[in-house]
Formats: C-alpha cells, structure tokens, sequence
C-alpha cells in the first residue's frame, strides 16, 4: 500500500542493475534506509536539499519512491497519509501540471547551481519560470 510521506532529499545516486537497468538511490535527511526511484524523470527533477510530499511503495528493504511534490519550508515528519486516486483526465491534468512544475524547478536549480541561493528564492524563480512555461 502506499504511503505519503515528508522527506528532504540529501543526496542522489544513479545505479545500475546487473542487468544494465538503470536506478537512482534517494538519501533522506534524518533516515537510515534510502528510497529507490525505477523512474529517471522522476529521479532528475529531485534537488537535494528540498523538502517534497513523497509517495512511496515496496517493502521496508526496498522502498520505491513514487511521486513527488516540492513542499516550500518543509519540515521531515513521517506522515502516512494514502494517497489520493482521481478520475483518469483529471490524473493525466495533475501529473501534466506536475511534470511542469518540475520542469520549472530542475531549470532554476540548472541556473542557480552553485550559487548558495536560499531554497526560498529557488522556488520563487522556479514559479516565475512556470508561470512562463503556462503562457
């Protein structure tokens, strides 16, 4: 069963299966276990150092990392609230406005890479460059 939860991603490693199939390793502040991401969009819009509603799914061993939404000034809980099923075009709407977001958000960390911008003002350009993507 799914779980939502609050996590602020650390780091992320890309792995390969032996047999050659590509995976990302999630390190979550404050957690001994890692996440795994089987999704490589979903592993590129990740910024270590942002807090994200994550949706995650496996077994203790293994937990696979579902979905994931920013979450401005965050703090990590362990929150296991379900998550939330919608008809099919509101699903395919959400996960496009989704994938938008992310877009957004992977652009301003691109651009301000290296340049110690506080997470708070990473979000605002990442909302400025969405509010253009959606012109």
């Amino acid at each position: 069963m799914a779980q939502t939860r609050t996590i602020t991603v650390e780091q992320i490693e890309e792995r390969t299966t032996r047999d050659g199939r590509p995976y990302w390793r999630v390190r979550v502040a404050g957690e001994k276990q890692a996440l795994f991401c089987w999704d490589a969009g979903l592993a590129q819009t990740l910024v270590p150092g942002l807090t994200y509603a994550a949706t995650i799914n496996g077994s203790a061993e293994y937990p696979k990392l579902l979905d994931v939404t920013v979450l401005p000034d965050a703090a990590p809980t362990s929150d296991t609230t379900p998550a939330v099923s919608t008809t099919p075009a509101a699903a395919a709407d959400a996960r496009e406005r989704r994938m938008l977001r992310m877009s957004a958000l992977r652009a301003a960390a691109d651009v301000l890479h290296g340049s110690q911008v506080p997470a708070d003002e990473l979000l605002d350009y990442a909302e400025l460059l969405l509010a253009w993507l959606e012109q």
